[in-house]
């Protein structure tokens, strides 16, 4: 479900990146509401991108349907190429074929090179699509013939005559800028690494400062509507604190024959892309729309010991979230309580990708191992900090992180050592025990109001009331309005008559 961010192709092109694009193998990195009262704005317009005027290559990818072949599309991908560039490469397209041809001769190794001459370089390839996912079993990419949606592949590499080593567009360098578009805008729309063809149907929100759009093919029969779907990625945003926020995500609905599931994009120059599937659950402690959100917030590279650790966030806080949505219901503290109960990988260890029985166990125990530290977290700081102020300063690092790096950036957010629990429930695989009460997952600060019945995380604790119950003791009566009359909010029989709507 995450990101195509690797941490071998990451190092992999940091490590050649001074010497040439051959060697690089064309390995990829991944990767408040507005005056709208409902933060919701059906079928209103993202502003494109101003044009970075001073890029050295800019690269303009046009899209359309490939009409006489299904499970493919067609892109024109033109270069506008600075003066004082020596050499552009385009990698090679391994599920594509080139149709026409400007300014670029193939090479032996399947890539093309640019001509040194035409100014304004071109490409037109027909794209094969239907991609399987790695990890699950199903489509992860499709193109059905009335609609797609794709990840095509649009990566090249130039070298400025000032200059020995080269540039790769999937660094986000700056003097890159990458465009995309589609030939008809009504039917089809243009992110910034995913492309959906078809007839569509968008709605936009707004929250702390990102821009969110819904894109919904016509044809997806989706278990959720719009409004859900946007609202949970609205108070995503507002609770998720930990940096990394792009100014534009893209969330495409991804109905059958795709697999049930998601993916998050590559993304550069503040927007981000990702699916979920049209059939999930928006506002479950198991959302896939708010599970691939999460992704969109990771900008750290993990090492081979932490590999776990990428899903088990996304998994762990679009549980957590759940609990802090303005929807929260009753019954959504005990889903809560099953997710981290579930049991796959019981005697894996998290860090030996090798041991784990299934693609699942990140999922599961790396979900449960989480919200453990994060009780530890907040218990050595008095709820000072949590597991978010971990997760700010991992995206903070340039460096990969390694299991050491995760050691000290837990030491120093908690103010003590966490190497032996590490060591027993990361390293040796024994099974976390998350902590049972329900104020351990309150929003930091504690003033939030989770569900919605005049008290906050502070008060709740302070009354002994359920943070995510608004009706603590069932009697009919929330657990504000209890306080306010003077009756005990956890005693069912408390409440007078005139409360509870009963009579003597």
């Amino acid at each position: 479900m995450s990101a195509s961010r690797t941490v071998l192709g990451v190092v992999a092109v940091l490590a050649v990146a001074s010497v040439g694009p051959g060697l690089a193998g064309g390995a990829r990195p991944p990767h408040e509401a507005a005056e709208d009262p409902a933060g919701l704005r059906a079928g209103s317009v993202i502003e494109t991108q101003a044009p970075n005027e001073s890029a050295t290559v800019v690269q303009t990818v046009t899209y359309r349907n490939a009409t006489d072949a299904t499970g493919s599309i067609v892109a024109n991908h033109s270069y506008r190429i600075g003066e004082n560039v020596s050499a552009l490469v385009v990698y090679d397209y391994d599920h594509g074929t080139v149709l026409e041809s400007d300014g670029f001769t193939q090479q032996s190794n399947g890539r093309w090179t640019w001509d040194g001459e035409t100014a304004a370089a071109a490409l037109t390839v027909r794209m094969s699509v239907n991609r399987s996912s790695r990890h699950f079993s199903g489509l992860r990419w499709v193109d059905v013939g009335n609609w797609t949606l794709a990840n095509p592949r649009t990566d090249f590499a130039y070298r400025d005559g000032d200059r020995s080593e080269w540039v790769y567009s999937w660094q986000d360098a700056p003097s890159v800028d990458r465009r995309t578009r589609v030939v008809d805008e009504s039917r089809g729309f243009a992110g910034q690494s995913v492309v959906y063809l078809g007839a569509y149907d968008t709605e936009t929100a707004e929250a702390t400062n990102q821009t969110f759009r819904l894109v919904r093919p016509e044809s997806a029969e989706m278990a959720d509507s719009p409004e859900a779907i946007l609202r949970s990625l609205r108070s995503a945003s507002r609770h998720l604190r930990v940096g990394a926020r792009d100014e534009v995500v893209n969330a495409f609905a991804g109905p059958s024959p795709l697999r049930h599931g998601g993916t998050a994009a590559v993304g550069a120059d503040g927007r981000q892309d990702f699916w979920a599937s049209a059939s999930a659950d928006a506002e479950a402690p198991t959302s896939i729309w708010v599970h691939e959100y999460v992704h969109t917030r990771q900008s750290f590279v993990l090492g081979p010991e932490m590999a776990w650790f990428r899903e088990a966030c996304a998994s762990y806080y679009a549980a957590v979230l759940s609990l802090r949505a303005p929807t929260n219901e009753s019954g959504t503290f005990s889903e809560f309580r099953d997710v981290l109960a579930r049991d796959d990988g019981a005697n894996a260890t998290l860090s030996n990708r090798s041991s784990w029985s299934s693609t699942y166990v990140p999922y599961t125990k790396g979900t449960r191992v989480l919200a453990a530290l994060d009780g530890r977290i907040r218990n050595a700081t008095d709820g000072e900090r949590t597991l978010q102020d971990v997760f700010r300063r991992l995206n903070r690092r340039d460096e990969v992180v390694t299991a050491d790096v995760f050691e000290s950036v837990l030491a120093d957010v908690s103010g003590e050592s966490q190497q032996s629990w590490l060591e027993t429930h990361v390293h040796d695989g024994e099974r976390a025990s998350p902590p049972r009460s329900p104020y351990a997952y309150t929003a930091p600060g504690g003033a939030h109001d989770a569900d919605d019945d005049g008290l906050n995380a502070t008060a709740e604790r302070r009354h002994g009331s359920h943070p995510f119950r608004a009706d603590t003791d069932g009697d009919g009566v929330e657990d504000g309005a209890e306080l306010r009359h003077g009756t005990d909010p956890t005693d069912p029989y408390s409440a007078p008559a005139r409360l509870n709507g009963t009579s003597s």
